[in-house]
C-alpha cells in the first residue's frame, strides 16, 4: 500500500497525536508524516514514527515560510490544528496545490473582522465592531456603548485583550500603543454571560456538541486567580445556544472538524457571536469533550484535513458523571519555582497538567495559558463540577521563593 504523505506542522509533541488505547493518529504503515514543529518535540519523536523532521519556529506563525521550509517536497495533505497556524498551513497547501481549506475559508475563522462580517450578513447578531489602526480610532463606538473591547484581530490566548469603559483608559491606551505588529478592531463590549461551544462538526453540521458557560473573565489572569467553565445542565438555556450554534455552522457549510465558538446570553437573554474558531479548544477542553460525547476533538480536527469524515463517537460518559469542568489556575505569586508539593488526585479528576518545572521563573501571566495547572473534572452536575474545580484549586501546594 502506498503511504499518503503528510506535513504536520505540530505546536504539540508527537505522542500528543494518540488515541486513548495508545494507537498513533498517524499509522507508520499508512502515513509519510514530515513533522514541522520546535526542536525540543524533535528531539522526543522515537525512530520509525516519521519519516522526516524540520524545525520551525512556532511561536512567530505570521513569519513562517513554510513553502520555503519542506523545499520541494511532496505532499498529499497539509494538517495544523493550532489556532495560530492555520493560516500558515492553509497557504501551504494553496502553494503546493493539495486539497483542503484555503486561506479564504480560512480567514473566516481566523479574522475577526472577516468572520463578523460573514456571520453577519448570514443573519447571525455580532457586536457592533470596527477595524481601527489606533486606539482613538474607537471613540465614537465607546460614545455609542459606553464600554468597548479592543483586541487584536487574529489574536489568541486572549493576549492583548483591552476592556475600556471610559475616555480616560482610551487615551492611555493611546499613548501605550498596540503590544503586537497584528491587525486590531474595537467592538461593543455585550453585558451578560460568556459560553464557549465545542463542536465536532461535518460539513457545517455538530455531530456533537457541548455547551460551557464561563465563570471568570478571561481577559485578565491575575496571580492567585483562576479561568473556569462549566457544561450547562438540561434547560432552556442548554437548548437555545446549541440552536445558535447550529445556525452559526450553517453559515459554514463546507467546513468539518473541530469548532470552537464563544457567545453571549445579553441581558435580554439572546444569544450574541463572539468569534469562531476552527480548531479544538484549549485547556482541559479535548480531556472533557471526549469524557462527554467519547469524540477526540483533536482527532476531529485532523481526520477532515486528511480527506476522511468526522466520526459519530464512542463510549460515552457514565450516567452519573455527564458533567464537565475545567480551569486554569494561576501562580499565588512571582518569584522562582521549585516544585509542586501537593496534587490532588481523585477518580473525578480527567486532567491535570502541570507545565511548571523547578528552575522555572514566575512572571506575570500575559496569555490565558501561563498557567500553574490545568485541570478538567466530571460530576453528576454543573454544582457539583465547580465545588471539584475548587477542590482542585485548594489541593494544589507549590513552593515559589522570591527574587
Amino acid at each position: 500500500m502506498t503511504r499518503q504523505r503528510v506535513a504536520l506542522v505540530s505546536h504539540v509533541g508527537y505522542d500528543t497525536y494518540r488515541h486513548p488505547d495508545g494507537s498513533l493518529f498517524f499509522p507508520p504503515d499508512e502515513y509519510d508524516v514530515t513533522l514541522l514543529a520546535r526542536p525540543r518535540h524533535l528531539a522526543q519523536v522515537s525512530p520509525g514514527q516519521v519519516g522526516r523532521c524540520i524545525p520551525v519556529d512556532i511561536d512567530a506563525p505570521a513569519g513562517l515560510a513554510l513553502p520555503e521550509l519542506v523545499g520541494d517536497a511532496a505532499f498529499d495533505w497539509v494538517v495544523a490544528t493550532q489556532e495560530r497556524l492555520l493560516l500558515p498551513a492553509a497557504r501551504l497547501r494553496e502553494a503546493l496545490g493539495v486539497a483542503g481549506q484555503g486561506t479564504e475559508q480560512t480567514l473566516l475563522l481566523r479574522d475577526k473582522v472577516a468572520m463578523k462580517r460573514h456571520f453577519s450578513a448570514h443573519g447571525i447578531r455580532v457586536p457592533e465592531f470596527l477595524e481601527v489602526s489606533e486606539p482613538a480610532q474607537a471613540a465614537g463606538l465607546l460614545d455609542r456603548f459606553g464600554q468597548i473591547v479592543v483586541k487584536p484581530v487574529h489574536g489568541a490566548g486572549s493576549f492583548d485583550v483591552h476592556m475600556v469603559r471610559d475616555h480616560d483608559q482610551l487615551m492611555r491606551l493611546q499613548r501605550q500603543g498596540f503590544a503586537g505588529q497584528d491587525r486590531y478592531e474595537a467592538e461593543e463590549f455585550i453585558t451578560g454571560r460568556q459560553f464557549h461551544i465545542d463542536s465536532a462538526v461535518s460539513n457545517g453540521v455538530p455531530v456533537a456538541a457541548s455547551v460551557s458557560q464561563y465563570l471568570d473573565s478571561h481577559e485578565t489572569f491575575p496571580l492567585d486567580g483562576q479561568i473556569r467553565s462549566h457544561t450547562l445542565d438540561d434547560g432552556p438555556d442548554l437548548e437555545l445556544l446549541l440552536e445558535f450554534n447550529r445556525a452559526v455552522l450553517g453559515c459554514i457549510g463546507w467546513f468539518s472538524g473541530a469548532a470552537h465558538l464563544e457567545a453571549f446570553l445579553d441581558t435580554h437573554g439572546s444569544p450574541v457571536f463572539c468569534e469562531l474558531g476552527g480548531r479544538p479548544g484549549g485547556a482541559g477542553i479535548e480531556t472533557a469533550f471526549r469524557h462527554r460525547h467519547g469524540i477526540s476533538l483533536l482527532h476531529s480536527s485532523i481526520l477532515p484535513q486528511l480527506g476522511r469524515q468526522v466520526a459519530d463517537g464512542g463510549p460515552r460518559a457514565r450516567p452519573d458523571r455527564p458533567a464537565t469542568g475545567w480551569s486554569m489556575v494561576y501562580p499565588p505569586r512571582l518569584g522562582r519555582f521549585r516544585g509542586y508539593d501537593a496534587l490532588p488526585k481523585a477518580d473525578w479528576l480527567l486532567q491535570l497538567t502541570t507545565p511548571y518545572r523547578p528552575g522555572d521563573p514566575v512572571r506575570p501571566p500575559r496569555r490565558s495559558t501561563d498557567a500553574l495547572a490545568v485541570a478538567a473534572v466530571c460530576g453528576r452536575d454543573a454544582a457539583e463540577v465547580v465545588d471539584r474545580l475548587a477542590e482542585v484549586k485548594r489541593g494544589i501546594g507549590v513552593t515559589i521563593t522570591p527574587e
